[in-house]
């Protein structure tokens, strides 16, 4: 899991957290316009091999929605860039004559290095009086996150969002207008899942039921946002709660 850890008005760095301790870290410089410079990526030595590394680079990628990551490199860790996708565009030499390799990953090109899988679902919600109620969905893992699924053939990622939303809570909902958006995260080696996400409203007299796979339950803002386990659904659900507070007022 991506974590910020410091930010500069130049600099960033971020941890990748694994059971609430950081294991690995980048440095990057701009994300102007969804660019941004790699200053130096760190996993803990006992953990080094084990492809932390890479997923700590796409991870940034994804997660600040870039479009292209530039890194300076010597030939040592030429062979690590390459293989996430990045292209050498230029090469200088340094006093000591060691090679710099100045190298370049573009969105398409680290698309086209993974398979993908699509799924859809929504921030779901009911208004009880001055209350707000969100539902979310536990998996057997132990993961809590937003009701979502597989997009079958032939569907929409609208109809894939409400009818996991009724397979998962047993709840029928309807989508509203104007919110909602993709998050795209690493899911093993070689796959790349694509959430479509879409803010979705049932009435209060309906009661979650839990499905085969997964536990339903209804919870205010703060306790669900407390419970969910990842850090980019958690701000999915901030930005409803602030988006659905603008238009109720």
């Amino acid at each position: 899991m991506l974590t910020a850890w410091q930010s500069l008005p130049q600099y960033q760095v971020y941890g990748f957290v694994q059971y609430s301790r950081v294991i690995g870290m980048i440095a990057l410089e701009g994300q102007t316009a969804g660019e941004a410079r790699i200053l130096a990526v760190t996993v803990k030595p006992r953990l080094q091999g084990r492809g932390i590394g890479k997923r700590l680079v796409v991870e940034t990628f994804l997660s600040l929605n870039l479009m292209t990551l530039d890194a300076r490199t010597l030939e040592e860790l030429l062979g690590f860039y390459q293989k996430l996708g990045f292209e050498v565009i230029d090469t200088s030499a340094r006093d000591d004559g060691q090679l710099v390799y100045q190298c370049h990953l573009t969105q398409q090109a680290l698309y086209a290095a993974y398979t993908h899988e699509y799924s859809a679902g929504a921030v779901l919600f009911s208004q009880r009086g001055a209350e707000r109620l969100y539902v979310l969905v536990t998996e057997r893992s132990g993961n809590t996150g937003l009701p979502k699924g597989h997009v079958e053939s032939g569907e929409t990622q609208e109809q894939t969002a409400l009818r996991e939303i009724y397979e998962e809570t047993g709840l029928h909902a309807r989508l509203l207008p104007g919110f909602g958006g993709q998050i795209v995260y690493p899911q093993g080696r070689g796959m790349l899942k694509h959430f479509t996400y879409f803010l979705a409203e049932y009435d209060a007299r309906q009661t979650p039921v839990s499905g085969e796979d997964v536990i339903a339950q209804a919870l205010p803002y703060e306790q669900a946002l407390q419970k969910l386990s990842f850090a980019d659904v958690r701000k999915v659900l901030r930005d409803a709660e602030t988006f659905l507070n603008q238009i109720r007022l």
